[in-house]
This record gives C-alpha cells, structure tokens and sequence, in this order.
C-alpha cells in the first residue's frame, strides 16, 4: 500500500506539479535540493552534517508522503536555516542553468545517436512530398510584421537586390553559413556580390525563369543588368526539418514505398551528366532522403513515366502518385535517363537492373529515387544503396509548420 501512495504522489508531484499546494510543491523543491547536496558532497561532509541531512530528508519524504502540511512547512523552514549556510548548498540561477542545460543536451545527443535524428532538406528532389528550400518571386517586400509571421511559420526569409550600374552575372556559389544553413552568393562583373539564404540549385532555378540562367548547346549562359533592374525579390523557404526513426529497421525491414533517410558512404554521388548543372547541390552530400523503390531481388525498370517493378507498374500508393503526374507532381513521373546522354548511369533505358540480395544483409541492395525525378540526383546515375548505407524512414515532420507537417508517408 506504503509504495502505491509513493507512486501517486509522485505521478501528482511530478506530473500535475501546477496543480499541488504550494506548500508541497515547496516541500518537493526542498527535499531535491537536500538529496543533490547529499549525493554530491557525501564523501567530503563529516558525519554529523551527513546525520544532519539525511535525517532531514528522511522525516520531510515522511511529511510528504503523510500529507502532513504543517509538518512539511517546518521542515522547510528548518532545512533553510540549518542547511541554507553550509558551502555549496544553495546554488546560483547561472549553476542551475548550466546544469539543466547539459541534461538537456546529454538526452538530446542520446536521442539522436540512439532513436531519432533531426535532418534538414537542402533541395527539391523530393517535392512536392517533402519541400527543399525553394526560391519564391514575389512582387513587393511585405512589412516586418508579415515577415516575422512567415519565419515562424514557414522558415521564411525574404531578400531583395537592384542593380546599381551596368553589370553582369559572373559566378554562382554555394556555402555553409553559421555550420547549419547554406547561403549562395552571386557576383558580378563589377565585383559586388549578393547573397542569398538557399542552396544553389533553387537559385539557379530562380535565374532560369528570370531568363538570368541559359542553358545552351555551348555551355552555360549567365545574364546582365541594367541600372535600376532587381537582380532578387524573392521569399526563401527553409526546407522541411524532419525526423528520421534510426530503430525501425531493427525490428522490420524496410518497405518498398517509404521515404527514407542513408549516408552515401563507397556511393559516387558525382555521376551525373554536365547537362544535369541543376543538380551540382546534389553532389557530395554526406546523407540523401529519397523514396525506397526497389528491394533486394527486385527487378527494377523505367518506362516513363512508369516504374516497372518484376515487370508490372508499382503499386504502392506513393510510388503510383508520382507516376500518375497529377498535379503538383512533376507531369512526366519516373524519367527514363538515356545511355547516350547518360553513359555513366545505373538505370538506362537499355534495359531492366537487378538488386542484389546477398547472404549479408548489410549489403543487399535498394533502390533511391526522388519524387521530383526531373531534379533528383538518384539511384537511376549512381546505383543502388546497400543496407549498411541505410539510417532509417522519415517519420514526421516537424518544422515548418506548414501542409506537410505531420505524419510523412
């Protein structure tokens, strides 16, 4: 019965704290803080202060566990007059901060290495399923109050350049900023620069339909402007921020359909044509979110804009969507890649590919495509993912907060 009550009370002191008598929620504060002096200065206290403390502690959980209010008032007041003075026992609001903060960061490092790792989605290989960071034009620069909105809201950040004199685009570059985001910077022929808070590829796809970014036969053509003439007005959205489950494939294998998250150790993430300069921010990336379309044994195949699965269109309702091309879907589906304009690709439209099953799970093979296939650096240039490359499928969205938040299927 004695550890029953124990444990209600600690579901009500713990879990409905905000709902406790103030003089128990006191009571509780100074019971913690005597157990933490206790354990942590035991070995240096003399034996009377030890006997002092734990007698202490022993008659205040008593008090507690009795509801006994005056009792527990007075054992308050007790501990804060005999205790209150000896070296160490009250700790500064800096110390407690400090404190909570490595317990916060020690759980938090424990759930990534162990459960749940947080992953960002620099480019739109996979959308509309999962948005990258996308470039929007905009018309006019909104006030600081729909600004400060669209951040918390979407990870929004709005910037805007104009020309000041005759001058010509001549290099795009991407680069980490602050560790966690990317910026790309844009300079010109008269060595000013601008700025943008996103990966190249979304800028670049910005340039393209402003006619500032031409592909041609002979290369890649950059464009110029004149005085007066803006160079950006756009809002950045931040790409999703998701969770990725690392223990599911512990206990299930993975599903053909999911979306899932691998590192792209021994995978040559560079095969990709000269043509492809709208995938350059897709290379060399140290871990790729893609949909699993192919498992060990399966015979793979694209016949645009469909993915042929042992022969048949694939089933799986997330994989049937993109081939469908319904809109927001990119309308060609799975793209076929050619061998002449590819000869370096996995999957060609030479013909079926197998994927290993082995004796050793970790390196049977899957499949990685993006949603997006017209923009999506994949298993159809570089080939198959081995099991041990594989981290685990996307579970939730969980930042920003806008349709894709929620469940990732």
């Amino acid at each position: 019965m004695k550890e029953i009550k124990s444990i209600l009370y600690w579901l009500l002191d713990n879990a409905l704290a905000w709902f406790t008598p103030s003089w128990r929620r006191s009571g509780r504060e100074a019971l913690a803080a005597l157990s933490r002096y206790v354990n942590y200065n035991r070995h240096v206290l003399s034996e009377e202060v030890l006997h002092t403390c734990t007698t202490y502690k022993d008659e205040l959980s008593a008090a507690l566990l009795n509801w006994k209010k005056e009792e527990c008032i007075r054992l308050v007041k007790l501990i804060e007059v005999k205790c209150g003075e000896l070296p160490g026992f009250k700790r500064g609001g800096i110390v407690e901060m400090i404190e909570s903060f490595f317990v916060i960061m020690v759980i938090f490092l424990g759930l990534r290495t162990y459960y749940v790792q947080p992953f960002r989605i620099p480019t739109g290989s996979m959308q509309p399923s999962l948005n990258g960071i996308i470039v929007h034009p905009v018309d006019e620069i909104p006030g600081v109050a729909r600004q400060a909105w669209d951040m918390l809201t979407l990870g929004s950040a709005y910037v805007e350049a104009t020309a000041e004199n005759t001058k010509s685009l001549v290099n795009i570059e991407d680069h980490p900023k602050y560790l966690l985001f990317t910026e790309t910077t844009l300079t010109f022929s008269d060595g000013s620069q601008v700025n943008i808070p996103s990966a190249k590829g979304a800028v670049m796809q910005y340039l393209k339909e402003q006619g500032k970014f031409i592909e041609t036969p002979n290369g890649i053509r950059l464009g110029s402007y004149r005085p007066g003439e803006t160079i950006v007005r756009a809002r950045v959205d931040a790409g999703d921020m998701i969770l990725v489950n690392r223990v599911a494939y512990h206990f299930r294998q993975p599903r053909r359909g999911e979306t899932f998250v691998f590192d792209t150790r021994g995978i040559n993430t560079s095969m990709q044509p000269p043509s492809a300069m709208r995938m350059n921010d897709q290379q060399d990336g140290t871990h790729y979110i893609k949909r699993l379309c192919g498992l060990p044994g399966d015979t793979l195949q694209i016949a645009t804009p469909f993915l042929l699965v042992n022969g048949k269109a694939a089933v799986e309702p997330t994989i049937a969507r993109v081939a469908a091309g319904n809109a927001p879907y990119n309308p060609e589906g799975y793209q076929q890649l050619s061998r002449i304009m590819n000869p370096l690709a996995y999957m060609t439209d030479l013909g079926p590919v197998h994927l290993q099953k082995t004796s050793d799970p970790t390196k049977r093979e899957y499949a990685a495509l993006g949603d997006n296939t017209t923009n999506s650096l994949d298993s159809r240039y570089w080939g198959p993912v081995r099991q041990f490359n594989i981290i685990g499928p996307a579970c939730f969205t969980l930042w920003p907060f806008t349709s894709h938040w929620g469940n990732i299927d």
